[in-house]
């Protein structure tokens, strides 16, 4: 690399001197060599009447090169300082890593509407559609992998894919869940988990406060947090309880209860049903974290901070545009965020 600077240098030199020769009218020593050749070879000339040889023409210098035939050669002339630091750059130079082409993300497979196998066997859900409308956004292909859902953590951990949607929650002060182990990272969430209230559809329901509510009777799960929440909050109200979210429907459809406490999704869900279709939703969501929890995020490996917010920002975009609530809408009566 060197030599070939320096031999480069040395022909530059020569050439640069060259041109200063023309450019002072004298003739350079190869082309004044090829001359004298030129002449040697001519034939002697005949003698005139008066027996003399006409004189050869003076030799007249060339025309100097003008200053803008000079500039116009563009000659590159070499830089000795800047030599090593280019070398040291071109040493350096590390190219940049190629960006992920897929992208393995675990989910359950059976948990439905969040993450099921459907008629065809292939995994869908909630959690499957946003997760892939995502890559969509990241331009990366996504490839679903379903797995039990107490090998989704272990798995994530010894590489077998790179995220989980799988409707995990995000851990909070005193509510533990799988994501709350070390080495693991979340996105935001991408949908939240707040209790609700249900009522029937022709029934005027009272007012959502702990007065209102005084003496009405709410059915809710037995052991469930919405029965813990309800009891904390409207402490005058009567809890019917009952050993399932099913049962505790019926008896709203029944009139054997004035409301139904409990998960918003759940209700949205049910609402929108056939079997749901004498009630509604009634009041505000109830988000307590210290009960409800701060919703459900995409879990990944610590290293993979990058991918990371690459989700987040294409979880804000799909907000902005709608493309959330589109497909919320398909498997609830409205948006989950």
């Amino acid at each position: 690399m060197r030599f070939l600077l320096y031999a480069n240098l040395i022909a530059i030199v020569l050439l640069a001197g060259s041109l200063a020769r023309l450019y002072e009218g004298e003739r350079l020593p190869w082309l004044e060599h090829r001359q004298e050749n030129a002449v040697a070879e001519l034939p002697a000339p005949e003698t005139g009447d008066e027996g003399s040889v006409p004189a050869p023409a003076a030799h007249e210098p060339s025309s100097p090169l003008t200053l803008e035939q000079i500039m116009a050669l563009q000659l590159p002339l070499p830089n000795p300082e800047r030599a090593p630091a280019e070398a040291e750059a071109v040493a350096k130079f590390v190219p940049e890593p190629e960006p992920r082409r897929e992208i393995v993300i675990l989910t359950e497979g059976a948990y439905p509407p969040f993450n099921y196998r459907d008629g065809s066997d292939a995994l869908a859900g909630f959690d499957v559609e946003l997760s892939r409308a995502l890559c969509e956004r990241m331009k990366v292909r996504c490839r679903f992998v379903d797995v039990p859902w107490d090998r989704l953590v272990p798995a994530l951990r010894q590489g077998e894919g790179d995220a989980i949607a799988a409707s995990m929650l995000i851990p909070s002060p005193g509510r533990e869940t799988p994501a709350s182990g070390d080495g693991l990272i979340l996105t935001d969430r991408y949908y939240s988990t707040p209790g609700r209230f249900a009522a029937r559809r022709n029934a005027v329901p009272p007012a959502a406060t702990p007065s209102g509510l005084a003496g009405r009777s709410i059915a809710v799960q037995t052991g469930s947090i919405h029965q813990a929440y309800a009891a904390t909050r409207f402490p005058n109200a009567k809890l019917e309880t009952f050993p399932s979210l099913e049962e505790a429907k019926t008896a709203l459809v029944a009139g054997e209860a004035d409301l139904l406490f409990a998960d918003r999704n759940a209700l949205l869900r049910w609402t929108s049903s056939g079997a749901g279709v004498c009630c509604r939703l009634v009041g505000p969501d109830y988000g307590d974290a210290a009960y409800f929890g701060k919703g459900a995020a995409i879990v990944l490996r610590e290293e993979d901070a990058a991918l990371r917010d690459a989700f987040d920002a294409a979880l804000d975009a799909a907000i902005a545009d709608g493309t959330y609530a589109r497909i919320s809408a398909k498997y609830f009566s409205g948006s989950i965020y």
